[in-house]
Parts: C-alpha cells; sequence; structure tokens
C-alpha cells in the first residue's frame, strides 16, 4: 500500500460520503411526519425487480451525492453502487468502493426509520493481496453512525441529527466489542429475498434457526443488521442471496469489533447466491448451507 494511503485516511472519505448520502436521505425524514408513507409518484419510485423492491429519487440523489465525495478526493479510484452500476477510470488505483446510498428503502418509503447509506472500499492490503480497508453505515432517523477501517477496531457515534439532537454524548465514538457471550435468548437476524421461490426456501430454513437463537428479527436492512451484531444488539446474522453493496460496510465492522465474519464467495448474489453470516452460529452455518444447496 502507498504510504499516502492508509486505511484510516481512506475512512476519512467513507464517513464523508457516507454522510452526504445520508443528509439526501434525512430530507425525506425531516420534511414529513416519520409514520407519513410516500406515494410512489411523489418519491419518483418504480419497481425493479418485483413490487416490494423500490429505487426511488432519494436512491439516485444519495448515491448521486455518496460518488461525488468519493470522486473529490479519489478521482481515480473504480466506484461500485447499487444504482449506477460500475464506473472504472481510465488509470485506475486499485482502490474499488461499494456503495448502497439508499439500505433499506422499503423502509424508507413506508416511513420506518432503520434505512441508511453504506459505504465501504477495498484495496491492496500491503502484502501482495487485497481487502476490505475502511466501511461507515449512517442512519439519519436513528441518529447513528457505524465505522471502521482494517487493523482499527469498530466504532459508533450518536450523531447531531433531529433523532439525537437531545443526547450530550453526541459524536462521542464508542469502541464496539461484539454480542455479550453466553447471554440467554440470543437474537439473530435475518432478510428474504424478492424471489418468491427463494424466499420459500429461506423461510424453511428457518426452522433450525430455533434450535440456536431465541428469537428471530427481520429488521429490512443487512448493512443495519451487521452493525447492530458489531455493537452487540444482536447476537448473529445470517442472509442468503445478498449484494455486495449490502454487507461490504457491514460486514467489515462486525469483524472490526471481533465478530466471527464469512462472507459470500461472489459480490454478485442473484447469478451466485450464498450466505453472509456474522457471529456465533454454532453448528447452523452447515444446516443453513445444506438447506440452501
Amino acid at each position: 500500500m502507498s504510504a499516502a494511503v492508509t486505511p484510516a485516511g481512506l475512512l476519512a472519505v467513507a464517513r464523508a460520503a457516507a454522510r452526504a448520502g445520508a443528509a439526501v436521505l434525512n430530507e425525506r425524514w425531516t420534511a414529513v411526519h416519520p409514520a407519513t408513507p410516500l406515494t410512489a409518484a411523489s418519491l419518483g419510485a418504480e419497481t425493479k425487480s418485483s413490487g416490494s423492491d423500490w429505487v426511488t429519487d432519494f436512491d439516485r440523489r444519495a448515491e448521486d451525492a455518496v460518488r461525488a465525495v468519493i470522486s473529490g478526493y479519489r478521482p481515480q479510484d473504480e466506484i461500485t453502487g447499487e444504482e449506477y452500476g460500475a464506473t472504472v477510470p481510465d488509470d485506475p488505483t486499485g482502490y474499488r468502493w461499494s456503495i448502497d446510498p439508499l439500505d433499506g428503502t422499503t423502509n424508507f418509503i413506508r416511513g420506518i426509520p432503520q434505512f441508511c447509506t453504506s459505504v465501504a472500499v477495498w484495496g491492496p492490503d500491503g502484502h501482495g493481496e487485497g481487502r476490505w480497508l475502511a466501511g461507515a453505515v449512517v442512519a439519519p432517523a436513528l441518529g447513528r453512525t457505524w465505522y471502521a477501517h482494517a487493523g482499527g477496531g469498530a466504532h459508533s457515534t450518536v450523531d447531531a441529527t433531529t433523532a439525537a439532537s437531545a443526547r450530550e454524548d453526541r459524536d462521542a465514538p464508542v469502541r464496539l466489542t461484539g454480542p455479550v457471550p453466553g447471554r440467554s435468548g440470543r437474537l439473530i437476524a435475518t432478510g428474504f429475498g424478492y424471489d418468491a421461490e427463494r424466499r420459500a426456501r429461506q423461510v424453511q430454513a428457518l426452522a433450525a434457526v430455533f434450535a440456536e437463537f431465541g428469537d428471530v428479527r427481520r429488521i429490512g436492512s443487512a448493512a443495519l443488521d451487521l452493525c447492530m451484531v458489531a455493537d452487540g444488539t444482536l447476537d448473529a446474522y445470517a442472509e442468503y442471496g445478498t449484494q455486495e453493496y449490502d454487507w461490504a460496510a457491514g460486514a467489515l465492522i462486525a469483524e472490526e469489533a471481533g465478530v466471527p465474519v464469512v462472507r459470500p464467495a461472489h459480490p454478485d448474489g442473484d447469478a451466485h447466491p450464498d450466505w453472509m453470516l456474522a457471529g456465533d452460529l454454532g453448528g447452523l452455518e452447515t444446516t443453513l448451507r445444506t438447506a440452501m444447496a
């Protein structure tokens, strides 16, 4: 890795970019009562793959904002985003950003506060290989940011947003150390695909979860699921068929918090579906893989 490029420096860019995207999303949250869903017309919304898989003007504008920050600091880096795909410069540096401008789109549309902007960067690790180097997740309606860089641990802050403006400890970073070991009533988070056949198989696989965990949560944002494992709110996370931009930042944050993490083998969760796993799953990993084989 070049001496001029450090994980901590890349994290500063990731946090600035994620904040820029989240600021766009916060326009909706502060302008409309959170419990009031907006219409498809007012959001400029259309479906991507099903009636519950929405893309909105907010997605696109948030991605524009994220890309503008990254390109301003790192104009020769590759960027892969959910809405606009891959942008590869003529003379790429070898660093690649994976961004989800709005993870939790359905929550966002319905006025549910669990949505966020997720930004992560992959690049050379100084040993002739590559790895995820920095990541940030900003949830404006929750007033929370989670972030990490390789070798630097994971942290979270309460932000000075509408949701947290009264907190005296806002902006003070808290080091994350993952779930409390051995506690009872463990919670695992998951999600379900939009394809009906895949979703039915995922539901069947859930039967095995209750042998290891007290209950299941379906929050609606893979990035936030992973961040909440990192901060100990949840004990584990398992989801099949997610895309790289869904888990890129959250997986690094969980990993830097000391949580066992198994990433999908391929970035395209549609063409090459695989499990994204975080936390102590015991023997559940083998069972889940068998169920979806």
